[in-house]
């Protein structure tokens, strides 16, 4: 009877250390599971913030390629000396208009990066404000020296906030993009 205790305790004690050490297995391929799920969102949290980054660079380089016209016209129109003649004035409005209105439709030409595509919708409600704040401006340039832009301004305020919420959620710094479009 002896003998068979032994192996069986043997065997027992066998099933016991194996029963054991797959627990330990398992609990280390959690533990590095855990440790690759949290490098991949951080991965995926800095792709995004780049992302940003580079969208809102993508942006003021767009507005800023074109703009100019409309910023000549608005100085042109309120010089008090060597003021430019009415035909001057209106080839310079012109001139801001189709400016203007390049500005919206290359600000609709901008795609969203795939690294942006959770917050896509969000950014493209932005970026829709902003092209309707250009072809808001086009459509109501005035001669006036010191007409106001009520609702184009509007518009650029809609865009500004919706870009910040979208930063802020993101853990960036807002942007102030008005800061950055060159007047």
């Amino acid at each position: 009877m002896k003998k068979l205790i032994l192996p069986f305790f043997l065997l027992s004690m066998s099933l016991f250390i194996a029963a054991c050490s797959s627990d330990e297995g398992s609990t280390e391929e959690k533990e590095t599971n855990t440790e690759v799920t949290e490098e991949n969102a951080k991965s995926d949290e800095m792709e995004m913030k780049s992302a940003l980054l580079d969208l809102q660079k993508e942006i003021i380089n767009t507005v800023n390629a074109n703009d100019s016209a409309i910023y000549t016209f608005e100085s042109a129109k309120a010089k008090e000396e060597d003021k430019p003649s009415a035909e001057e004035i209106a080839k310079l409005k012109t001139d801001a208009e189709t400016a203007a209105k390049t500005v919206a439709e290359d600000v609709h030409g901008l795609e969203v990066p795939a690294a942006l595509d959770s917050k896509k919708d969000d950014i493209q409600g932005a970026l829709d404000d902003l092209a309707k704040s250009y072809e808001t401006r086009a459509a109501n340039l005035s001669d006036e020296a010191n007409a106001e832009y009520t609702e184009s301004d509007e518009q650029f305020a809609s865009f500004e906030e919706k870009m910040a919420a979208i930063y802020e959620e993101a853990g960036l710094t807002k942007p102030s993009f008005s800061a950055d479009i060159v007047d």
